[in-house]
């Protein structure tokens, strides 16, 4: 029995206000599953910043997906006009799941 299968581990970080979009890119891309997770904070070239909870100005989080290599590379394709205008952070990861079935 093969215990690890190959998929693909996608994490985004975007503002907040750009959700929408990104999860519709995500469903023409095929992508089936996601997690989403706050960022409180970081720094980074454009440097430091933090949450900001009165007005929510600043906030981000962060897309995550574990999918099969095609709808990974589909997926960044649709998000590539979006990089440098968003300066959006993506993170392409090779992982290996137990379940594949999971992460189709």
């Amino acid at each position: 029995m093969k215990l690890a299968f190959d998929r693909v581990r996608l994490d985004v970080l975007l503002d907040r206000p750009l959700l929408p979009e990104i999860q519709r890119l995500a469903k023409d891309a095929g992508l089936t599953g996601y997690t989403l997770l706050p960022a409180l904070g970081g720094e980074g070239f454009a440097g430091r910043w933090s949450e900001d909870s009165v007005t929510a100005a600043q906030s981000k989080m962060v897309f995550m997906s574990v999918t099969a290599t095609e709808k990974a590379e589909a997926f960044i394709a649709l998000l590539e006009p979006l990089l440098e205008p968003h300066r959006l952070m993506v993170l392409y990861t090779p992982v290996h799941v137990v379940r594949s079935s999971k992460f189709a």
